[in-house]
C-alpha cells in the first residue's frame, strides 16, 4: 500500500497542510498518510480510483450574462446565462440569447419554466437564481433549436404511383 500509484498520497498531504483545515507540517503529514495507509492494509481495504460515468462525457456548454451569441451556437443542451431586470407585479425581464427581445418571467426561484422566442423560434427553459445581492440571473438552456426541414420538390418531378 505505500505505492503512489494513483497519486492521493500529495493529495492528502496537502490537504492535512492547509491552514484551513488541520495545519500540520509536512512531515506530521506524510507520516498520518502512511499510517492511514497501514491501518487500511491490515483491514484488508485498497484504495483504488473511481470511474465517473459523468466524467466521461462531455461538459454541457454555458455562456456569460454578457456574451453575444449567433444562432449556430444555440444547440439543444447549452446554457445560457443572462442578467435581469425588476418588473412590475412580482416579474423580471431578461433578454432572450438568441436575439433581442425580453422575456417576461415569474419572480420564482428555482423554479423551471418553458419558454419560446416568438420570433426565433427556439425553445427554452428557464430557472431563475436568487444572486444574494437583491439581484436574480436567469439561466436558459436550449431545449429545442427550432430549425425547421424544409422539403423541396424537384421541377419536373412526377408523383410517385
Amino acid at each position: 500500500m505505500s505505492e503512489d500509484i494513483h497519486g492521493y498520497r500529495p493529495i492528502l498531504a496537502a490537504l492535512l497542510t492547509d491552514p484551513a483545515q488541520l495545519a500540520l507540517d509536512l512531515d506530521r503529514a506524510e507520516h498520518l498518510v502512511g499510517q492511514m495507509e497501514d491501518t487500511l492494509d491490515a483491514a484488508g481495504w485498497r484504495i483504488t480510483p473511481v470511474q465517473r460515468a459523468d466524467a466521461a462525457g462531455p461538459r454541457p456548454t454555458v455562456f456569460g450574462p454578457t456574451t453575444t451569441l449567433i444562432l449556430r451556437q444555440l444547440v439543444p443542451g447549452v446554457y445560457v446565462r443572462r442578467y435581469t431586470v425588476l418588473g412590475r407585479g412580482g416579474t423580471v425581464w431578461a433578454e432572450m440569447p438568441c436575439c433581442d427581445r425580453q422575456a417576461r418571467l415569474p419572480l420564482e426561484t428555482h423554479t423551471e419554466f418553458r419558454v419560446q422566442c416568438a420570433s426565433c423560434r427556439l425553445d427554452y427553459t428557464v430557472v431563475l437564481v436568487d444572486e444574494n445581492d437583491g439581484g436574480y440571473t436567469a439561466s436558459f438552456q436550449v431545449t429545442d433549436d427550432g430549425t425547421p426541414i424544409i422539403a423541396r420538390r424537384r421541377r419536373g418531378a412526377r408523383p410517385l404511383g
